[in-house]
């Protein structure tokens, strides 16, 4: 699949799953409902601006919104240091735990 494909699935799949409509999404990016249709139908292409800004709502990352190997972004910049370490713990040790079980 090329890419423009994958990013006019993203793009619905994203949508969906955050329980909005296309105009509510349209608004948010300052486009039109029917832009953001063309988009998912593969008809046009969004500006990189909305894309990025896609990104940030749908809460993934750029390659995210291409690729279903998405990556998911937590902010945890209000947390402490410590909290955060924790946290990279956590993420480390699931990581490890999955590796194992796909052997």
């Amino acid at each position: 699949m090329t890419i423009l494909y994958e990013l006019c699935e993203r793009i619905a799949v994203f949508r969906n799953n955050l329980g909005i409509t296309q105009a509510e999404l349209g608004k948010k990016l300052g486009v039109t409902r029917s832009a953001v249709n063309s988009w998912e139908m593969g008809l046009s292409i969004p500006q990189l601006k909305h894309v990025i800004e896609m990104a940030r709502i749908f809460n993934t990352t750029l390659d995210g919104m291409v690729s279903k190997s998405e990556q998911v972004i937590v902010n945890i910049t209000e947390l402490s240091p410590k909290e955060q370490q924790a946290v990279f713990n956590m993420v480390e040790c699931l990581k490890e735990s999955h590796a194992k079980n796909k052997r």
